[in-house]
């Protein structure tokens, strides 16, 4: 079972969201026009209340906002899944993510899906500094290693060694920085 995140967590992890690059801008201008930044505020929001008791029937609500979000941007993540730290969306539009566990620093494009590949019941474990390129589909009980990159369209569903850069269909090493 998970543990409740707290609330100063809530806080530190929606500031390193405002504070975030590749979102850029001010807070407001984010929160109205940045769909990658609205989805996640709002996620962590809803998943911070799903966790205290009292504040249920808020996240609900939260909830059904946070799956009219969903439908207009395209974006779907698991209710139950903690966003970590440095999580950035940077385009939206056909993003399904559901990974066993990810790390922090983790950028997400356009069209990517993450999840179990019907046969294990797991998601992929994704490491730190991840970057996911346009309609990559990562499926299965994989491991994806520190600081790789998939490339755009790349297929994978074997495990990535940290710092390598896959590409292809299926996905095969084109550049390992270690």
């Amino acid at each position: 079972m998970e543990e409740r995140q707290s609330f100063g967590e809530l806080i530190r992890d929606l500031r390193s969201d405002a504070r975030n690059p590749a979102y850029g801008g001010r807070l407001a201008i984010k929160l109205l026009f940045v769909p990658g930044f609205k989805y996640v505020f709002h996620h962590r929001v809803c998943n911070y209340l799903r966790g205290v008791g009292w504040l249920r029937p808020l996240c609900w609500i939260w909830m059904c906002y946070l799956n009219h979000l969903r439908v207009k941007y395209g974006i779907e993540i698991s209710f139950r899944f903690r966003i970590p730290e440095r999580f950035s969306i940077a385009h939206f539009g056909g993003i399904v993510f559901y990974p066993e566990k990810c790390g922090k620093n983790v950028l997400v494009r356009q069209g990517v899906t993450v999840g179990n590949n019907g046969k294990a019941m797991r998601g992929p474990i994704i490491g730190d500094n991840v970057r996911f390129g346009a309609h990559s589909i990562v499926i299965g009980d994989i491991t994806i290693g520190d600081g790789a990159q998939i490339a755009a369209g790349a297929v994978v569903t074997k495990d990535v060694p940290s710092g390598a850069t896959v590409a292809g269909v299926p996905a095969k090493v084109i550049r390992s920085d270690l």
